[in-house]
């Protein structure tokens, strides 16, 4: 199951958190735009699948309900940090409520821009927006945020799929699955430069195309669910890498 259809999922429950931050677990070259993307898209699918809107949200500046500070333009050079100004135009999105849909949604570019001022100015709002909405705060740059800042946001990390990891990284994954015992592995994997959501990632994806009985699904359920919890209280890497590779040894080697 991919990341959009488990947000997805969490929405048509009533289960989507307020705030999300948002980074890439790889090194991408465009990462601005890819977790750009990343959110547009799950913010079309939301309306159109849950909301039974039409918006095409080609922009998303065009809905009335969608805020996005920080937008990047030809005219406006950016600042190294977000004004008060600005950050006052978060508050002010808040006052009223949604013109046509039941959810608002806030985009803020470029985490790295909150200084320690504006994220005073914020805390209110992140932690307990005043209406049904979720923010989400893109942090292209990775950058170390504000504890402050870090403590109210689940974390979404974005990365590469099968499909464009480079099969021989794909194959030494799985043989050293069939190899390693969970010492070596993670020995190998957790320190590495590719981290845990992109295999993460990488696994959810042929997941999606492989998981065909009820039994899988269960399982898939079931992990997705333990994991989510564990980055919710902030649990330790290594004790997220050992509940990944239990579920890759029981339910995924058996299917490779």
């Amino acid at each position: 199951m991919k990341l959009e259809e488990i947000l997805l999922k969490k929405a048509s429950e009533g289960k989507l958190a307020h705030f999300y931050i948002v980074e890439t677990s790889g090194e991408f070259e465009d990462s601005r735009e890819k977790l750009l993307g990343f959110v547009q898209n799950f913010i079309r699918d939301y309306y159109q699948k849950i909301e039974g809107q039409k918006a095409s949200l080609e922009n998303l500046m065009d809905h009335p309900d969608v805020l996005v500070m920080g937008q990047r333009s030809e005219e406006k050079k950016e600042t190294p940090f977000y004004s008060v100004l600005e950050a006052e135009e978060l508050s002010r999105f808040f006052q009223f409520r949604g013109v046509q849909s039941q959810k608002k949604f806030v985009v803020i570019h470029d985490a790295h821009r909150i200084n320690q001022i504006v994220a005073n100015k914020w805390l209110k709002l992140l932690e307990e927006p005043p209406q049904s909405a979720t923010i989400f705060l893109l942090n292209p740059k990775k950058v170390r945020l504000l504890d402050t800042i870090h403590s109210r946001a689940l974390h979404l990390r974005l990365a590469k799929t099968p499909s464009e990891v480079d099969s021989e990284n794909w194959n030494s994954f799985t043989e050293d699955l069939r190899e390693l015992k969970l010492s070596g592995f993670l020995e190998k994997y957790s320190k590495g430069d590719l981290n845990l959501s992109y295999w993460m990632n990488a696994v959810l994806d042929w997941e999606s195309k492989k998981t065909d009985s009820i039994e899988a699904k269960s399982a898939l359920q079931e992990f997705t669910k333990n994991f989510q919890e564990m980055e919710l209280f902030h649990q330790p890497t290594a004790t997220k890498w050992t509940l990944f590779y239990t579920h890759l040894k029981e339910h995924v080697l058996p299917r490779l």
